[in-house]
């Protein structure tokens, strides 16, 4: 009984991430298209520049909190 709760939960957990992972690429995608359409309609002040908020994502620490969720589902599936 007890493995088939964790076995439920993992599964639960997969689908979670992988919802995540989809918002996650939509919202890539959709920066990446906002960000070819200001290109393309050039600089509005050469000598702006935007101001750092207080929200702003480490790139890196969200990379490596990745690998290491990754890394742990792969060894749960190989030991499963």
């Amino acid at each position: 009984m007890r493995i088939y709760q964790v076995t439920t939960a993992i599964k639960e957990s997969l689908t979670s991430l992988n919802t995540a992972l989809q918002k996650l690429e939509m919202s890539a995608s959709d920066m990446q298209d906002n960000m070819k359409s200001k290109a393309k309609s050039g600089p509005s002040d050469l000598f702006s520049v935007s101001p750092k908020s207080n929200n702003d994502i480490d790139a890196k620490a969200i990379a490596s909190r990745l690998d290491g969720a990754i890394a742990k589902v792969e060894k749960l599936l190989r030991e499963g």
